[in-house]
């Protein structure tokens, strides 16, 4: 049975990689490059909870490896592949702690220019989230970590899957 999440995941790691090797122009271009990592890197995670969710006939493409994990628990079926996941995402200093992070934060608008409250009235003190956790500053080094790690446990987890 051919798992037909499987070329997505080494679709996005080998696009964040090209990315990677091209990561050269003046700021903007060098902080677009950056962005579409992140955003490769976020696909080939979220592609590779779908091919663990495929594995396990789950019927779902999971949002996280929470959700992942308590799928395959409902369906009375284990997946200690979802509870590695699930480990690293509450380990804030894990790459993949890290890349949740700038994830939400690429997709977080800022709050600048002020935000709108009911009835119109724009706040022009931002609202800032003291408690949430900050992303690390971007930089091709640690886009390329993140890649590394994300390429070595999907091969890891494969490999184990195999095993079984």
């Amino acid at each position: 049975m051919s798992n037909p999440y499987t070329g997505a995941v080494a679709s996005a790691l080998r696009k964040a990689e090209l990315l990677l090797q091209a990561g050269v122009g003046d700021a903007p271009t060098r902080a677009a490059i950056q962005d579409a990592v992140v955003l490769e890197l976020w696909r080939a995670y979220r592609a590779f909870l779908a091919e663990l969710a495929y594995q396990l006939q789950l019927g779902v493409e999971p949002e996280s490896a929470r959700a992942l994990a308590d799928r395959a628990s409902a369906m009375g079926k284990t997946c200690a592949e979802a509870a590695e996941l699930c480990g690293l995402g509450a380990d804030d200093d894990s790459w993949l702690a890290q890349l949740q992070v700038t994830w939400v934060q690429l997709w977080s608008f800022s709050s600048e220019s002020g935000q709108r409250k009911a009835g119109g009235a724009v706040d022009l003190i931002p609202a800032r989230n003291l408690s949430a956790p900050q992303s690390r500053v971007l930089d091709f080094a640690t886009l390329d970590e993140w890649r590394r790690a994300l390429a070595e446990l999907v091969r890891r987890q494969r490999a184990h899957s195999e095993e079984w």
